[in-house]
């Protein structure tokens, strides 16, 4: 794996910069007059507040309070000062004292975090109490994220939010997620949501340590979404990070080390249970390939071993704050040569003058990500190859292939160990994200605020497979590639917020206009064969030996520039905190676009009613806070590749002789449509927000109805009168609509002990509409997705986009039962007629068999606190999907059990003919329940400490344990694109991790 040089010495540059503001600033403090202030905090209901940040006002002394609640000011200057408490969740409050020499005591009471409608969240360009808040969004804090193992901050929203599903298939630490809000609702763009990291939209997530982040508030709803227009139809992520404050220096340390190991493997026949099989089944094994017992699967893994850490440092006046930080993420995969290794340093410094009219904001921020990567097809490698083989072969003859045993002529059959380390692929990723704020207090109630940012990454991915590979693109030669790319996204963002409150009746507004310029793939991609060495891998292509016609720059991408121009503005409304309206509209014009639809508007409104603010609410003692909210709104999709409107020409399939030269030979890859335009999603979304019994139940029940228009879809067409058989146009049309129910409670409180536990539910309906384009004669009815492609099953599909059924639909032939006297599968077709499996013609016979996508997700989270102890447990789960287990289909070869292993589910099912067609035989249950986390933490009592704040230590366990039904490694497999739940061997196993770490606060 590539190390760091520059970068890690320029990030502990910077830190220890910061390092040296915190002792100067401790150095100056020490010659004051001062005493010790000391008290404790707790909440309305008398319950110890942990980790509340004490100031001393218009100073910088501060300091935290530890698990009993209590706190300990040092150098507090004599005479009149005023102190304050804020908590995340509570309503900040501040008393004044005479501060004398010696110790004094001054104890406080905070409003309690029950009323959690008076939680500040983001909005789009601004900010809002939830109480006022008309549309849904959904919070997450750091107390709340998933513990573990995080390679992404994405991962830590899963099975948080009710609706949002996080699914990350695998444990391969260099993959990302696949992330869906309120169901699937494109056919070809991706469905990512947009993030929004500090005002800046469309940063980079990888931008952002775990470790950093105050909030992600995730936007549901079309009426908040609408206002990011054309990139917000699959829902916003605002990320928050932490900002400097005024205050004494506050110096953060967190880290963990975390051991990671195969959750569950494959079930195969080991040697002897092989050896056994053949033998009773009259079965010849070649020679060479027997006398040897070999775990492959163990052959390729390991015990993983991870650790992170996160140094952060705030601090400053009440005019000038900083903060910056470094985290450092190393992890290992289970399989072998494989990992990540990432360095993430921030710096930002917020500014005040002209007495606070102006405020100014910087931020740097610095990604690097090196990882190192496999090729998937050694899981199936490792499943299927004969467990009495050897690893490494005997004599000359596997010599060429470096001394690894292979079977020539074998299809498909590679030995995995070989492939592992025969092929290198590394890759890096450096990202840099500059951006500067500008907030104007013009008068009174009036901002102007002007934010700039400049993102670019630089990506390089280097692969090589060696001369010795058994694949026969490089056996004997070598073969290899390097790609590396620039991508540059500019933005200027340039808004006005306006607010009037008179008497009962509060008015806002806020106008604005942003311009985007995103360049992509600005680079190369080069290949090269005939290597005399595979010292140097692909660092030197130009030292191959390419064959007469061979082009080593073919498929080289070119640079894709688009440009974004949007106008917005949002108009708001609220009476006595009781009624509440809210409306905002953007127009946006993008060079995506065919020339006839380059602009869009993305209108939206909605309302609530505060129904305990009513004089008839004032009586009842149930409800402390019920709210109704409705909303309707229009946002957009358009995350596809530029220049997908015009025509696109591009090198064909071979060469032509001219002039005695061979000359590679060009023509039309890419149609024009000049009407092409975005996807329109439209949403109506109806909401209550309550809490009842002074706080102690809580929650939020959510309806949606959602339609997507215009969907972007590649169709079939002729050729001539079309230039190429393909189109990208839209037309096709999918609804989603569904329920979330979040409850949380606080069971139990007192001064000791406390318990609070959350459960979310989300119900969504996918159904996709009519599949005709908006283009004359164009169109389909149905098309087949999910390739398995298993040997014998040319061109078979397990799935279909069908108008009036979800995505995910399997479709595949029925599975009736097996005739044990004739040895026979038995398939019944659509008409009612029984027939063998060569009997079945694929796809004609084929019918619908079952969903992937699951009827409902839930989540239950569960915290404990007993004194200076706190226990998380975190349940998820998801019930009534199905699964195509293409990799037991793949293993179910009894017959060919000679020439490939097969599973022990197989033997057990004793079905003694070699499946090859796509059948609900291979369909199985897919709901679950996972254990996702569990974590046991204790606090320390530092409030004698002289150099403590704050200290904790903690354990997690996670993915302790999976319940199912399904026979495969894991029920937890891709949802993504148009053929979901498909097991199709190229898995890579879950993880189990054990973790300790620590969380320190100087």
């Amino acid at each position: 794996m590539q190390k760091f040089t520059r970068s890690k010495g320029a990030a502990l540059c910077v830190f220890f910069m910061m390092l040296w503001m915190y002792a100067s600033q401790a150095v100056a403090s020490s010659g004051l007059q001062t005493a010790v202030v000391k008290g404790r905090v707790v909440d309305d209901a008398g319950t110890a507040v942990a980790g509340a940040t004490v100031t001393v006002k218009n100073t910088t002394v501060a300091t935290s309070t530890d698990a009993s609640g209590t706190y300990t000011l040092t150098n507090v200057p004599l005479g009149a000062q005023t102190v304050t408490v804020s908590m995340i969740g509570y309503s900040s409050v501040e008393q004044s004292l005479t501060v004398t020499a010696g110790d004094n005591v001054l104890d406080f009471t905070i409003g309690s975090s029950a009323d959690e409608l008076e939680e500040v969240v983001v909005i789009g360009y601004g900010v809002a109490k939830k109480k006022q808040v008309t549309g849904s969004i959904s919070s997450v804090t750091p107390e709340e994220f998933n513990r573990g193992v995080v390679s992404s901050p994405d991962q830590l929203l899963a099975g948080k939010v009710a609706g949002l599903t996080v699914n990350r298939s695998g444990g391969d630490p260099t993959s990302g997620s696949t992330i869906q809000l309120r169901g699937p609702s494109s056919l070809t763009a991706s469905s990512s949501p947009l993030y929004v990291i500090d005002g800046v939209v469309g940063a980079n997530i990888e931008l952002v340590a775990p470790d950093d982040i105050v909030s992600m508030d995730v936007m549901k709803d079309a009426s908040s979404t609408a206002i990011y227009g054309s990139r917000a139809a699959n829902g916003v992520i605002f990320v928050t990070t932490k900002r400097g404050k005024a205050g004494a220096p506050v110096l953060s340390y967190s880290g963990y080390a975390a051991t990671e190991s195969v959750a569950n493997r494959v079930n195969v026949l080991s040697g002897a249970e092989h050896k056994k099989f053949v033998e009773d089944h009259g079965l010849a094994v070649a020679a060479s390939e027997t006398g040897h017992d070999t775990d492959w699967q163990k052959a390729i893994t390991r015990t993983g071993f991870s650790h992170n850490h996160n140094l952060s440092l705030t601090g400053g006046s009440e005019g000038t704050r900083y903060n910056a930080s470094v985290n450092y993420f190393n992890n290992e995969g289970i399989v072998q040569r494989n990992g990540v290794e990432r360095i993430i340093a921030r710096a930002g410094v917020d500014q005040d003058a002209f007495d606070g009219r102006l405020k100014l904001a910087f931020n740097l921020a610095n990604s690097i990500n090196n990882s190192d990567h496999v090729d998937y097809n050694i899981f199936n490698g490792a499943a299927r190859y004969l467990p009495t083989s050897p690893i490494f072969g005997e004599g000359s003859d596997y010599a060429q292939y470096g001394g690894y045993f292979q079977v020539p002529g074998r299809t498909n059959y590679m030995n995995p160990v070989a492939m592992l380390n025969q092929r290198d692929e590394s890759r890096s990723n450096s990202t840099v994200l500059a951006n500067f704020k500008a907030d104007l207090r013009i008068v009174d109630g009036l901002v102007w605020t002007n934010v700039l940012s400049y993102q670019r990454s630089n990506y390089d991915r280097k692969y090589y497979m060696h001369r010795t590979d058994f694949d026969s693109n490089a056996l004997g030669r070598g073969y290899g590639e390097r790609t590396n790319l620039k991508h540059i996204d500019k933005i200027l963002e340039t808004y006005l917020n306006y607010s009037l409150t008179r008497n009962e009746h509060t008015f806002d507004a806020m106008a604005g206009y942003s311009y985007q310029n995103t360049k992509n793939d600005d680079g190369v991609w080069a290949r090269s064969v005939g290597f005399m060495s595979d010292d140097l891998g692909s660092n030197n292509l130009n030292l191959g030996t390419l064959p007469e016609g061979y082009n080593p720059f073919v498929n080289t991408p070119y640079t894709l520039e688009s440009l974004l121009i949007s106008f917005y503005g949002r108009l708001g409304y609220s009476f006595a905190d009781k009624y509440m309206l809210s409306a905002s509209v953007r127009r946006d014009g993008s060079s995506k676009f065919g020339v006839n639809n380059r602009w869009a508007t993305f209108p939206s409104v909605s309302a609530a009613w505060r129904l305990t603010q009513e004089s008839f609410m004032q009586d009842q003692e149930i409800f402390s806070e019920l709210k109704l909210r409705a909303g309707y709104g229009v946002s957009g999709n358009q995350n596809i590749a530029p220049y997908r409107q015009i025509v696109v020409f591009g090198p064909q399939n071979g060469q032509f002789l001219y002039n005695g030269q061979w000359i590679n030979a060009y023509g039309v890859n890419q149609n024009p449509n000049p009407d092409l335009k975005w996807e329109s999603t439209s949403m109506f979304n109806v909401g209550v927000d309550f809490e009842l019994f002074k706080g102690r139940l809580g929650g939020s029940v959510e309806y949606y109805d959602k339609e997507t228009n215009d969907l972007l879809y590649e169709y079939d067409v002729p050729s001539p009168p079309y230039q190429h058989n393909r189109l990208l146009a839209n037309g096709a049309t999918m609804k989603n609509r569904g329920v979330e129910v979040v409850l949380n409670a606080r069971v139990y409180s007192n001064a000791n002990f406390s318990y609070n536990t959350t459960v979310n539910f989300a119900r969504n309906i996918n159904e996709v509409g009519s599949l005709s384009s908006n283009i004359e004669n164009i169109g389909v009815s149905q098309r087949y997705e999910g390739g398995v492609g298993l040997e014998g099953w040319t061109g078979q599909t397990a799935s279909i986009v069908l108008p009036g059924q979800p995505i995910g639909t399997f479709y595949v032939a029925k599975y009736i039962g097996y005739d044990e006297t004739a040895q026979r599968t038995i398939y019944q077709k659509p008409s009612g007629e029984l027939v063998t499996q060569d009997q079945i013609s694929a796809p004609d016979d084929y019918q619908i068999m079952g969903h992937a996508l699951p009827k409902f997700t839930y989540a239950w989270n569960n915290t404990l606190r007993y004194k200076n102890w706190d226990l998380n447990i975190f349940l998820r789960g998801m019930y009534g999907n199905q699964i195509f287990n293409a990799t037991r289909a793949d293993l179910s070869r009894l017959q060919q059990a000679n020439v490939t292993n097969i599973s022990k589910d197989a033997v057990k099912e004793g079905i003694y003919e070699t499946p090859l067609i796509a059948s609900s035989r291979f369909i199985e249950d897919g709901s679950f329940l996972r254990l996702d986390n569990a974590t046991l933490g204790y606090r320390f009592n530092v409030s004698n400490a002289k150099h403590f704040k704050q200290a904790r230590i903690y354990v997690t366990g996670q993915n302790l344990f999976v319940l199912t039904d399904y026979t495969g490694v894991d029920p937890e497999v891709s949802l993504g694109g148009l053929a979901p739940g498909l097991d199709n061997r190229n898995y890579y196993p879950r993880t189990r991790s054990f973790i300790m770490g620590v969380n320190l606060t100087f």
